[in-house]
């Protein structure tokens, strides 16, 4: 383009000095072209208009699809267009997408590509840049898209199926004075028949297709709450296992919601980590509730969630009595069991909630740890990698 003006600027002054027309033409003819290209592409380009589909929640380890959809909407063909889209490196190596077409007016071009979900996380696709010119190479404009499209990878999901579980607390055997009654109006599925159970409650037509004795299973009448309390203060883990340790309780926490909600009890999260949607570092909370839609809201937090710096778990913790009734469960996940957060289980236990220790970044031997949690009718359990998960499949 430089060297494209400097020669119009030598050609008019040789055209001037020597006064010749056809030098005249010749550039009034460049000069027009010039002019016409730098219209051209401007218009044209804002005539470009760009989207996206996809799916923007996806598992870890899944393959999610995009397509983006680019069409001109104008009058003006394109005779050349560059789409840049720059992604994430945790989604795609290389961390773009690139391809070069032309588009005629009123023209739609699809485009495909592929995003591995490797990392849980909040995702932001983009931006998308396009850039357009003339035949001649003369011009080149460029347009940026503006970008609101999320992907968010939920974390690993441990499928939990022998905890054991009474209906009173979702972990350990802990005395009370509360029964579980069922709802007879509220079935939820048979089961084989055991001994002691009343024969008004047998299903009778699974019973003749199966052969066996089949009895109704009913929904609880009394459900406990229980509140996953998650520590994502960076400065309570060792430096060497930040990232392990955090994804590892982030994980424990994914897999226990979703062992409640199938077990169609209320779940909710609390948490001191830092949410990329909101505007200042806060904590992080959800009420219990049940359903799958209270599974997709707490998986959605803790997609989100990132490690934070400004809030002590404790301030998290001190809020339990707003979130949990009498005899509901908290479900503690921490690197480490301090004095102070020993204090702060104690009073919850004293408030009338069941308590759940779970650490996956111990600072001293755990064993110490556990007793210590047991003399105050407290479960401990350590968590040093995911496959410590399996003591509870």
């Amino acid at each position: 383009m430089r060297r494209f003006g400097a020669f119009i600027i030598g050609l008019f002054l040789v055209a001037a000095f020597f006064r010749v027309d056809f030098f005249f033409y010749i550039l009034y003819l460049l000069f027009g072209i010039f002019f016409f290209a730098q219209i051209w592409t401007n218009r044209a380009l804002r005539a470009v208009h760009c989207a996206r589909e996809y799916s923007d929640r996806a598992f870890l380890g899944d393959k999610v699809a995009v397509t983006l959809h680019v069409r001109n909407d104008g009058v003006l063909p394109l005779p050349w267009l560059s789409v840049h889209e720059s992604l994430p490196i945790q989604l795609k190596s290389p961390n773009f997408f690139h391809c070069v077409t032309s588009l005629l007016p009123r023209e739609e071009k699809i485009f495909q590509y592929e995003l591995d979900c490797r990392r849980r996380g909040y995702y932001l696709l983009g931006p998308l840049f396009l850039n357009a010119g003339d035949l001649f190479g003369l011009r080149v404009n460029q347009k940026r898209v503006p970008t609101r499209d999320v992907l968010l990878v939920y974390p690993q999901v441990v499928p939990l199926t022998e905890l054991g579980l009474p209906a009173q607390t979702p972990f350990g055997e802990i005395p009370t004075t509360r029964h579980i009654f069922e709802d007879p109006a509220r079935m939820m599925g048979v089961r084989e028949y055991r001994v002691g159970d009343s024969i008004r409650h047998i299903h009778w037509k699974t019973t003749a297709a199966t052969g066996t004795l089949q009895v109704k299973r009913f929904e609880p009448a009394i459900s406990v709450e229980a509140q996953i309390f998650l520590d994502l203060d960076r400065r309570a883990y060792t430096q060497g296992r930040v990232n392990l340790a955090s994804e590892l309780a982030i994980v424990a926490a994914a897999s226990i919601a979703n062992y409640l909600v199938e077990k169609r009890q209320k779940v909710g999260v609390s948490c001191n980590g830092f949410d990329p949607m909101a505007a200042q570092e806060q904590i992080i909370e959800l009420p219990p509730a049940r359903g799958r839609d209270q599974l997709m809201r707490v998986m959605d937090i803790l997609a989100r969630v990132q490690l934070g710096e400004k809030i002590p778990f404790s301030e998290v913790l001190g809020q339990a009595s707003y979130h949990l009734s009498w005899g509901g469960t908290g479900i503690i996940i921490a690197p480490h069991a301090d004095d102070s957060l020993f204090e702060t289980m104690l009073l919850m236990k004293r408030s009338g909630f069941h308590v759940v220790l779970i650490l996956v970044d111990p600072q001293e031997p755990f064993a110490r740890l556990q007793r210590r949690a047991h003399e105050v009718g407290i479960r401990a359990y350590q968590l040093w990698q995911e496959k410590d998960l399996d003591m509870w499949r």
